[in-house]
């Protein structure tokens, strides 16, 4: 956590940003400071295995009533998303663009929601994708790219494109790259090599054309990414319109020495998209110090923090959520991502340090679970605690792309799994050390 902040703190220093008519304060990053310091204080709590046994190979595992509960719900969500699509034109991103806009101003005013039966559906079983990716980047003893495209990634662009956002698709292909990571460490363990010597040939990559589909993904995925940036730009005034608007409403300016340099170099366009790209990584930075600094309005409970809660009270008391909203955008982060530590102190005040530290904790666990090895379901839940590091700077785990429900469907992914009774477990060899 501390090295994932140091970044986000050297890109703020190193980018022309500058904040517009406002001034971060030193309270601010006290604070802020304080939240991630109780995070790291809860990771003490759970001190790593000293020995570590040898981890059980897939064929001790029984996934068969995961597989069954998970592909189910991707075929679900598939279902209800085309209803959900049919009859929309899913490639006009602007009228993406203008729907999210319309739903953002229905928050303000509290009105009723007006998704439709199946899109509340899909919404809670579209995560399912998450916990198929991980359980079959990770186990399959031989990858399957048209099961993982299928019960994986389909649930999950359906998502994306019915909700007009990015966050779902950015989430599957992180949460793929970090399950491919568990992947190596997994075979590993179960193959120890001596040091120096070379890895088996199944440790050492996925083959030419399945390399070449993941990078077919990742490129398809930033283009969209790239395009949608692109195509709100142009309604506008394009790239150099977008720049006025981030400087008289976001409250932040690209200026400068290295920004005009940029401007020269790249052209307003590609300047433009080096601007909102890292912008979405920094502002989390800006917009907890401005709540820590700022923000005097009630605890909310997760209405702001989790999608699930936000939706839920909307239905219940559609004037409480437009209250709370309101009371955020008198500070000016309405619409902004408050990171992890920003959403818990709107929500809990200053008890959310108890939750930061209770996450700590719940990470050091994990972490010591993967490397004591006795139990290999619990690399499951290794890269939902890795992208959960990484993306505080967005939200809490819980927050960030519909993060509620996708921890319930990855956890009934390791408590429905379960190891054979005819599982022995052995210890790991001890490699001679060199003198």
């Amino acid at each position: 956590m501390l090295k994932v902040w140091a970044v986000f703190f050297l890109m703020y220093a190193v980018l022309p940003f500058h904040v517009v008519d406002r001034q971060l304060t030193i309270q601010g990053f006290f604070l802020l400071f304080l939240f991630i310091l109780a995070f790291c204080v809860g990771t003490l709590g759970i001190q790593p295995a000293r020995r570590r046994a040898a981890i059980c190979p897939p064929r001790e595992i029984d996934f068969s009533t995961t597989d069954t509960v998970l592909t189910a719900a991707s075929v679900v969500t598939i279902v209800a998303m085309l209803l959900e699509l049919w009859g929309k034109n899913v490639f006009d991103l602007a009228a993406s663009y203008d729907l999210r806009s319309d739903q953002a101003a229905a928050l303000m005013e509290g009105a009723a929601s007006s998704s439709t039966i199946w899109f509340q559906i899909g919404f809670l079983t579209y995560p399912a994708g998450y916990a198929y990716l991980v359980r079959g980047i990770i186990f399959d003893s031989k990858l399957d790219p048209r099961r993982l495209l299928f019960f994986g990634f389909v649930p999950v662009l359906l998502a994306t494109v019915s909700m007009g956002g990015r966050s779902p698709l950015l989430y599957a292909i992180l949460i793929s790259f970090f399950s491919f990571g568990t992947r190596r460490f997994y075979l590993h363990r179960l193959n120890p090599t001596p040091r120096g010597a070379r890895p088996p040939v199944r440790t050492r990559g996925l083959g030419l054309m399945k390399n070449l589909g993941i990078a077919a993904i990742v490129l398809g995925a930033m283009y969209y990414f790239v395009a949608v940036f692109l195509t709100r730009a142009e309604s506008l005034g394009g790239a150099a319109g977008m720049f006025q608007v981030a400087e008289r409403i976001w409250g932040i300016s690209f200026s400068g020495p290295v920004a005009t340099f940029m401007f020269q170099m790249l052209g307003d366009e590609f300047t433009y998209i080096i601007f909102v790209f890292n912008w979405y990584v920094v502002q989390g930075l800006v917009m907890a110090n401005f709540l820590f600094s700022d923000y005097t309005g009630p605890m909310q409970w997760g209405v702001y923090g989790v999608d699930l809660v936000s939706a839920l009270v909307r239905r219940i008391n559609g004037d409480l959520v437009a209250r709370n909203f309101d009371s955020l955008q008198q500070v000016g982060v309405y619409g902004f991502l408050p990171s992890a530590f920003g959403s818990l102190y709107v929500d809990l005040w200053f008890f959310g340090l108890l939750i930061a530290a209770a996450w700590g904790l719940l990470a050091s666990l994990v972490y010591k679970k993967v490397r004591a090895g006795r139990d290999a379901r619990w690399l499951l839940l290794a890269p939902l605690m890795t992208s959960g590091v990484l993306f505080s700077f967005i939200n809490t785990p819980l927050g960030f792309a519909n993060g509620l429900v996708t921890h319930f469907w990855i956890l009934l992914a390791f408590l429905s799994s379960c190891r054979l009774r005819s599982a022995r477990r052995t210890r790991l060899p001890v490699a001679p050390q060199a003198d």
